[in-house]
């Protein structure tokens, strides 16, 4: 029987967790295997990297390279040639470092004749998935800046006390917001952040670390001016008040 090694991709976190892609990937991968009577030997992964990124940054395909070169592999398998390359020119190098140990790839889902034409239908797809990748992207982007106009929230890390609403608000928690108070409060008549911790697990029966309280202090979002990135800042609910804040930072 002949020996395969296969590879599978997914670019985004949430398909990782979920594990959707790799699950439809693997599935026609060992169904090809089966019908074709091959053994796989090995298969590689990589998980939220996007297929535009280099060898470099895809720690699972420069492994099943590295794999096929030492164990003389004749097939790499994928399930679309985009899991490989999302660049017509990554694409073309891989082939090329492929044939020169005698390995040829194969896409489970897309048939390409060995010859001219195949060549070409390969190349096409390979540039539409290029294509769609960059229109993802310019989508995205515009996006993202039509909420920075609108004064929406574009993402990140959601401060403590605060909830995101119909993701472009936040709102605050009003479970965690006598916390954030308690914090201040504390920080304002001079207790250690340390003292802060473990008054807020013992009053509230609630864990935040005394890092986490240095960072909660120093937060510009709980007086209601939210940074989102670089000098850009949206007006959010306030829990605390201005004059408090600045007395707990000593500054105005």
């Amino acid at each position: 029987m002949i020996n395969v090694v296969a590879y599978t991709r997914v670019s985004s976190e949430k398909q990782v967790k979920e594990g959707q892609g790799l699950e439809v990937q693997e599935k026609s991968i060992q169904s090809y295997i089966k019908n074709n009577n091959y053994t796989l030997k090995n298969i590689f992964t990589d998980e939220g990297i996007s297929g535009a990124e280099d060898l470099t940054k895809r720690k699972g395909l420069a492994d099943a390279i590295k794999y096929i070169k030492e164990n003389n592999i004749p097939y790499l398998i994928v399930q679309k040639l985009d899991r490989l390359a999302r660049d017509t020119m990554l694409l073309g190098y891989l082939e090329f470092e492929l044939k020169k140990v005698n390995c040829q790839i194969i896409a489970t889902d897309q048939e390409f004749n060995n010859d001219p034409m195949g060549k070409l239908m390969k190349d096409i797809l390979v540039a539409f998935a290029s294509f769609e990748k960059q229109m993802i992207n310019l989508r995205t982007s515009g996006g993202k800046k039509n909420k920075v106009e609108k004064k929406l929230f574009t993402g990140g890390k959601i401060p403590f006390g605060y909830k995101l609403i119909n993701g472009d608000y936040l709102e605050i928690n009003s479970t965690l917001k006598p916390i954030v108070r308690y914090i201040f409060s504390k920080r304002s008549k001079g207790h250690s952040l340390r003292d802060i911790s473990k008054g807020i697990k013992e009053t509230f029966d609630y864990h935040v670390p005394f890092s986490s309280v240095g960072y909660i202090v120093k937060n510009t979002a709980y007086m209601g001016k939210y940074r989102q990135e670089k000098n850009n800042f949206i007006e959010i609910p306030s829990i605390i008040s201005k004059s408090l804040y600045y007395k707990v930072n000593k500054s105005k």
